[in-house]
């Protein structure tokens, strides 16, 4: 291979580093994306030596980092239509279908959340009932079940279950990680304060911690893994935020003193950049959080509206419980992605240093406050440290900041989420905004 190519590969790897930021990617690396890279450098070279040969004074063809962005997002990003999602070569733990607009779901695989009448009435259908669960810190039960090839819709399965539009029935869908694109340059954080140095109790909805890594070294996190027997959560994204809300280092401040952090394991690998979870798995993490008495959950996930999500966060805040999300890295374009965009959890948009929005944050009149997730150090899953960017960054913030206030204020959830819109710094229009929310939540010079 000539220098020329591999300088073009080059290019095109670190662009993918620095701008790459789709609401699936995983933490990419420049040597796992170059072997992808052939046909596009194909292209791109194929156009410049075109052009070379073109006579003067036409002009060499300019490929702008936006068109190397989307040649390059594309091949990486996406997903088959179909995936197996495999424990082995022998053993599929279960297989994923693309819906409308994009959102993923288990092949044929519904959630209702039933009672013993409806319970009966569906054991005398047409479908394979696969568990029934109660969740007791929930107070519901839930029946998961797959139905006949064909069957499409909710309408339609409403209709041949013999169930009213009151059923709280849905798919069970597939929700992704918010994690944007990663910085290779790592330099210490600002020295900042935790937000307060109280032993204090916060879970997180995510994937696995590796709690080898240094940063973790005398910290107290519980772990969970809700995902089928012989199936394992990549570490990436969750050592990020754990790194965030606990981690120490010489490069790496906790935004909590003393956390005691329960860690509910429910992502999966989908590719080499993505990693999904599914509605099954993030009902039964909500129900042992709950049944821990967590006060605050960090949720730094997104996906599609569904009837049980909803029913399930309502259920957990009923318990006395404050659910924090991220807003999503879908970009200000963005249809609203859940659990952020319901009216009861806080959702979170992430700015820089200097107070700009994240170029890719979701936009809306669901979201709440505002944080620091642009270029932040945190520990990564192969024991090293780097920088980080996307919602999901800036979600810990608000979630270690309200963690304080309800010790504060003796688990008062009123008065800690007063408090956390007086401490919001309100940033471009007056007031509550689509972009800020009621502001932006910073690290303290003093502990709360």
């Amino acid at each position: 291979m000539n220098m020329k190519k591999v300088r073009v590969k080059h290019i095109i790897a670190a662009s993918i580093c620095i701008f790459s930021a789709t609401s699936s990617a995983n933490i990419v690396r420049v040597d796992q994306v170059l072997g992808q890279l052939n046909p596009i450098e194909q292209r791109i070279e194929q156009t410049i030596e075109r052009a070379q040969r073109l006579p003067l004074p036409v002009p060499v063809p300019q490929v702008s980092i936006d068109e190397l962005k989307a040649q390059i997002s594309e091949p990486i990003s996406s997903l088959p239509n179909v995936l197996n999602i495999n424990i082995n070569s022998q053993n599929t733990a279960f297989v994923e279908v693309e819906l409308e607009n994009g959102f993923r779901a288990i092949e044929r695989q519904w959630l209702l959340m039933a009672n013993s009448q409806q319970l009966n009435t569906l054991q005398q259908q047409n479908v394979t009932i696969v568990s029934v669960k109660n969740y007791n810190a929930l107070n519901m039960s839930l029946v998961r079940f797959n139905v006949p090839q064909g069957v499409n819709s909710k309408s339609e399965l409403l209709k041949a279950l013999n169930l009213d539009e009151s059923a709280i029935l849905d798919r069970n869908h597939i929700y992704q990680a918010q994690t944007g694109e990663p910085t290779a340059k790592v330099t210490p954080n600002n020295s900042i304060a935790p937000y307060c140095t109280q032993s204090v109790k916060i879970g997180m909805i995510d994937s696995a911690i590796n709690t080898k890594h240094s940063a973790f070294e005398g910290t107290n996190i519980t772990t969970q893994s809700f995902l089928p027997q012989g199936l394992s959560s990549p570490n990436l994204h969750g050592t990020a935020i754990a790194g965030l809300i606990t981690g120490k280092g010489a490069k790496l401040s906790p935004l909590l003193g003393s956390a005691k952090l329960y860690s509910a394991e429910v992502f999966y690998r989908q590719s080499e950049y993505a990693q999904g979870a599914t509605l099954f798995a993030i009902v039964e993490a909500l129900n042992w959080l709950v049944s821990n008495k967590i006060p605050v959950i960090n949720m730094s996930l997104t996906g599609p509206n569904n009837a049980v999500l909803e029913a399930s966060i309502t259920a957990a805040i009923k318990q006395n419980v404050l659910i924090v999300a991220a807003a999503g890295n879908q970009g200000p374009a963005s249809q609203p992605l859940y659990p952020g965009a319901y009216k009861s959890v806080i959702a979170v948009s992430a700015i820089d240093a200097t107070n700009q929005i994240y170029r890719w944050s979701n936009k809306g009149d669901y979201i709440d406050f505002a944080a620091l997730g642009v270029s932040v150090v945190t520990s990564q899953g192969n024991g090293k440290f780097g920088r980080e960017s996307g919602t999901s960054m800036a979600a810990p913030h608000v979630s270690a900041a309200l963690s304080c206030l309800l010790v504060k204020h003796g688990n008062n959830k009123t008065k800690a989420l007063n408090e956390l819109t007086s401490l919001a710094i309100d940033l471009g229009e007056q007031g509550k905004d689509t972009t800020f929310g009621y502001g932006a939540i910073y690290p303290p010079k003093s502990a709360l």
